[in-house]
């Protein structure tokens, strides 16, 4: 006997002793969540839109077009590994009906990269803007308000130390004087002077100090004069350039990490002056991270990037996107 069946193939040869049986378990899983998750894909027509057919040659699959892709979305419902998937698939009758196969407790599937092999069938195959038109026509009669577009954002936390307006500027500073220096020296022309020794003394005293122990108007007065020093680098980089930029080695990583610290100076001269800044500036490495007040009772404030994705590709897209 065979390991598997299709359910359709089944009635003249169930491995049950009375057909109620069968029948009692196909009303219990029709009525169950997984049942009216099934009801509400369109297996066939996805499988259609990406070309996922039986091989009419070779030896038989086991699982039916539709029943891949049931199995591959079975195993992001059930965030199993592939051998605990094909486990409980043994052995489990409501999920035997979602993917349309019949395993018989004598003959169980032992084969537990056969869940490897259908993904990458599958990824091979696919193509997203067609699952998205598939999914969208299935289900156009079903939404009301079709003028209403609705998005899911989620935010995913960024690991990096806290950052504060002082630490900021210093990051920048830094950045600039360095590349000012090394741009002289390669040049073997005599750098301009500047604050930057006399800042950096500065701030390494007030960066040693507790934070409940420094005193307002000494936090004030070291924002200001980075600022200044902020500024007056960008100057000594910008008359650099204008110069001697055609001799110079400008890589995009340069020409990219300049353009986020030139953003920065206005941003933090409107936050000196008590001004909010919208799309604030908190990483000269990551600018895309942007501050979110959450309210949590741990974090008030965490830093996220933040991604969109339509909500009628939440069912599909737990197995479509990880096969890109």
């Amino acid at each position: 006997m065979t390991k598997t069946q299709k359910i359709s193939q089944l009635q003249p040869t169930l491995g049950f002793t009375e057909f109620d049986i069968y029948q009692n378990y196909l009303e219990s899983f029709h009525s169950s969540e997984l049942g009216k998750l099934y009801h509400a894909l369109p297996f066939s027509e996805f499988c259609k839109s990406i070309g996922l057919r039986d091989n009419p040659l070779g030896g038989k699959s086991y699982f039916s077009p539709e029943g891949k892709v049931a199995l591959m979305l079975l195993k992001s419902y059930t965030n199993f590994s592939n051998f605990e998937l094909i486990e409980h698939l043994n052995g489990n009758i409501h999920y035997q009906l979602f993917c349309g196969v019949s395993i018989h407790p004598q003959h169980r599937l032992t084969n537990h990269k056969i869940v490897s092999d259908i993904r990458v069938e599958i990824a091979g195959l696919l193509d997203v803007d067609s699952a998205q038109q598939v999914l969208a026509t299935h289900w156009r009669p079903y939404p009301e308000n079709l003028h209403v577009c609705m998005s899911d954002a989620t935010y995913y936390e960024t690991h990096m130390r806290y950052p504060t307006d002082i630490k900021l500027m210093r990051e920048c500073v830094h950045w600039l004087n360095a590349r000012i220096t090394d741009f002289y020296g390669e040049l073997s022309i005599r750098r301009p002077r500047n604050k930057y020794a006399d800042m950096s003394r500065a701030y390494t005293s007030y960066s040693k100090k507790r934070k409940n122990n420094v005193k307002r108007s000494r936090k004030k007065g070291i924002a200001r004069r980075l600022k200044r020093l902020l500024a007056k680098l960008l100057e000594q980089q910008h008359a650099l350039l204008k110069k001697y930029g055609k001799q110079l080695k400008l890589t995009a990583g340069f020409r990219r990490h300049l353009s986020v610290i030139k953003n920065v100076l206005p941003q933090q001269e409107k936050i000196f002056e008590g001004e909010k800044v919208s799309d604030r500036i908190v990483s000269v490495d990551k600018p895309y991270i942007r501050p979110i007040v959450r309210g949590k009772e741990t974090k008030t404030v965490e830093f996220r990037n933040e991604s969109r994705q339509p909500k009628y590709l939440r069912y599909f897209s737990a197995f479509i996107l990880p096969m890109q």
